[in-house]
């Protein structure tokens, strides 16, 4: 069986060459979500690309409508849409019931203008991001060999659009990636307008022949799922730093449901400013989108460029940046005052800062997790020529002489105080 190619990923229409990470481009980076098979979010202003870059992904690598052989299912959202009705269900005359289509079976879900609907409607798609339906008492997953993708495109805007609607926590956290083409971060370089505009003049969308390689997809998929079980020492690191760590609140422990007002006065806030003031921790299910789109990254980069090495702790940190932005992180006062509501620009600045306190930190994390792992507890420790060493293993004579380094603990503004606790699952997982 032959096995997907960085060529086959590339769009025939879309072009983004602006540089994402490593030796990826913006095309290349949503190109990654679908062997990942994580939900896609494209917002911006009308006419920016995203209904472009959504086309050509159900076009040219799902051929398109599953009425027409492909494996997708297009809906527009409306204030009267009805996806169960329209979509998902038609009414068996002779048996006087209605009964399930084929297109539970569709592994491409997109949903152009997702925030025309009102919010009781967009209700509906909860279902399209879980891959999972309910009918009659009953739970149906969509896609198949465990593959499904939605896809959603909006217009966000200050008050320019009319006739959309707010979108809430719970859909956009189900929406496990988000690009949006607003921002300067992820809006295409010159060289790629000047050759648009080298085009055949057409204001709409262009709809490529419709190709199918959605077998290839589901084999990258399973392929890329496998290489999660497996996250390493510094992915591994950085996932509980964003967990545990901005759970933390130097001053009340947890930062919890008054956060991020409680901020406003902290001592350890005086600027109001502080890295935990910018961003609180993310929900499992971002945590789990990280790991994954981490791992697919790597490996269209892997597929465009067999010898690249990615660094694991910079790309945890780039697909974070990417499946955090829009899960109502952010301090919003913030996020207006400062950033004037440019979402990718905060999330970005925020992650850089976070970056920089795990780098600080990270010879003390890795040491101690390498250690666990041969079934030693290391929390103390020393430096001396720029080697770190355990403080404990030192004589009461070398003890006197070299002070002790203690830096896992919450007593700072992203907390360390997890790394003890995961020393100590680590040393009883080893001794079970």
């Amino acid at each position: 069986m032959s096995t997907l190619t960085y060529e086959d990923l590339k769009f025939p229409n879309y072009i983004n060459n602006k540089l994402f990470f490593g030796n990826l481009t913006v095309s290349d980076a949503i190109a990654a979500t679908v062997p990942a098979g994580l939900s896609l979010l494209l917002v911006g202003d009308a006419g920016c690309g995203k209904t472009q870059a959504a086309s050509d992904i159900y076009y040219h690598l799902f051929g398109g409508n599953i009425a027409d052989e492909g494996q997708g299912i297009l809906i527009r959202a409306h204030p009267e849409v009805d996806i169960y009705n329209e979509i998902f269900t038609q009414i068996n005359v002779q048996a006087g019931r209605r009964e399930l289509t084929d297109n539970i079976n569709a592994l491409v879900y997109r949903v152009e203008e997702l925030n025309r609907a009102p919010p009781v409607g967009q209700n509906q798609f909860f279902g399209l991001g879980d891959g999972d339906m309910d009918n009659k008492g009953r739970s149906i997953s969509l896609g198949r060999e465990g593959y499904h993708q939605c896809i959603a495109t909006a217009n966000l805007g200050n008050g320019e659009f009319s006739g959309t609607f707010k979108t809430d926590k719970a859909m956009y956290n189900r929406l496990h990636v988000a690009f949006d083409f607003s921002s300067q971060q992820y809006k295409p370089t010159d060289e790629d307008r000047f050759e648009m505009d080298e085009r055949t003049a057409n204001p709409n969308v262009k709809k490529t022949s419709p190709r199918d390689i959605s077998e290839l997809i589901i084999a990258a998929h399973k392929e890329i799922a496998q290489k999660t079980a497996d996250k390493g020492i510094e992915a591994t690191a950085v996932l509980h730093y964003l967990s545990f760590g901005l759970e933390n609140c130097w001053e009340y422990e947890q930062k919890g449901k008054s956060w991020p007002r409680k901020c406003q006065g902290c001592q350890h806030n005086p600027t109001d400013d502080a890295l935990c003031s910018l961003i609180r921790e993310p929900v499992l299910r971002t945590l789990q989108a990280t790991v994954l789109y981490a791992a697919a990254l790597e490996y269209v980069a892997k597929l465009k460029d067999p010898a690249v090495n990615l660094d694991p702790v910079e790309l945890m940190f780039k697909s974070f940046e990417m499946t955090g932005a829009y899960q109502f992180l952010l301090n919003p006062g913030i996020l207006k005052q400062k950033y004037e509501d440019d979402v990718p620009a905060m999330m970005h600045a925020a992650v850089e800062e976070l970056k920089k306190d795990f780098r600080v930190n990270e010879g003390y994390i890795f040491t101690a997790m390498e250690q666990a792992k041969e079934g030693r507890r290391i929390v103390n420790f020393f430096e001396k020529d720029g080697q770190v060493g355990d403080y404990d293993s030192l004589g009461e004579r070398a003890k006197r002489k070299i002070s002790p380094i203690q830096p896992f603990t919450d007593k700072r503004l992203i907390g360390m105080g997890w790394v003890p606790k995961y020393l100590d699952y680590v040393l009883k997982r080893k001794r079970n």
